[in-house]
């Protein structure tokens, strides 16, 4: 039997905390019981295999807050070290799930791995249950129009100009926060003054081009990379057009939304072509249908 204390736990990185992570957060919930979701940072990669850290589709803070807004009603993120990553799947089962967490039912995707070396299993994970007192919960995979909701599936969508696709699979459209800083105010020069911003390191930036999306109340036509047709040599940026604002921007945080590829980078023959692009962009952008 359960204590009145237990939590309803569910366990993974949740990287954009999308649709297959609100499954597990959704089955959790109607345990009954107080959510908690158990995440890691860094990513494991980083101590595992450093190489191959993927861009994250978020920072932690912005994962917390996911988890929250989305079923959880606390979320506990443990340091991913040597320590944690060679805790054997019994070892993580008590000193984790039982002592840290008083789990009553663990809810995890079907394809979830524990311990160190991944060797604990779902069967193993049950097999604990029995020993400690908690119950084992499996989540199928979620697909959505046959594709598997699954963040290296949205990286990909990301990284390929697919921001609608990956707004299906996040259940919203991806977002990206950074600094708006001084940039060489050649976009004011023209006329379209832009927000220039700084993003956190590791997190993911959309494949070069332009996009309609959303700054808070505003629509905006997005470019990320570099504008070739002033300086080939220059380094990609994310900038913003925020279309009906007037202010200043400067050393605040800003949040921008991306829903639909319009156009990839060009290089323009001369400062008048680029200004109507420009102007072709925002027409875009003011079509979109942007909620």
């Amino acid at each position: 039997m359960k204590n009145a204390a237990a939590a309803a736990v569910t366990i993974g990185i949740f990287d954009g905390v999308h649709q297959g992570h609100r499954a597990l957060l959704s089955a959790a919930r109607a345990t009954g019981l107080p959510v908690t979701a158990l995440t890691f940072d860094p990513h494991p990669a980083a101590l595992l295999s450093p190489s191959r850290v993927p861009p994250l589709l978020g920072t932690l803070s912005e994962r917390r807050e996911l988890l929250l807004q989305n079923g959880a009603d606390s979320v506990l993120t443990l340091p991913f070290d040597r320590a944690l990553s060679a805790l054997t799947p019994e070892a993580f089962v008590a000193d984790v799930l039982v002592k840290r967490v008083g789990a009553g039912v663990v809810i995890v995707g079907e394809d979830f791995r524990y311990g160190c070396e991944r060797r604990g299993t779902i069967d193993s994970l049950r097999a604990e249950g029995e020993r400690h007192g908690f119950s084992v919960q499996v989540v199928p995979s979620v697909f959505i129009e046959g594709v598997p909701a699954r963040s290296t599936v949205i990286r990909q969508m990301l990284l390929g100009g697919q921001p609608e696709a990956a707004t299906k699979l996040l259940g919203r459209p991806h977002a990206l926060t950074g600094k708006v800083v001084r940039g060489k105010q050649l976009g004011r020069t023209l006329g379209f003054p832009t927000a220039n911003l700084v993003c956190p390191p590791n997190i993911l930036i959309p494949a070069p081009g332009v996009y309609a999306g959303r700054a808070g109340e505003f629509l905006a036509a997005i470019s990320i990379g570099v504008n070739v047709t002033i300086d080939e040599r220059a380094q990609s940026t994310v900038e913003a057009y925020l279309i009906g604002f007037e202010g200043d921007l400067y050393g605040q945080n800003l949040t921008l939304e991306f829903h639909k590829f319009i156009r990839p980078m060009q290089k323009f023959a001369n400062l008048d072509e680029l200004i109507t692009a420009i102007q072709s962009d925002i027409v875009q952008v003011k079509t979109v249908n942007i909620n």
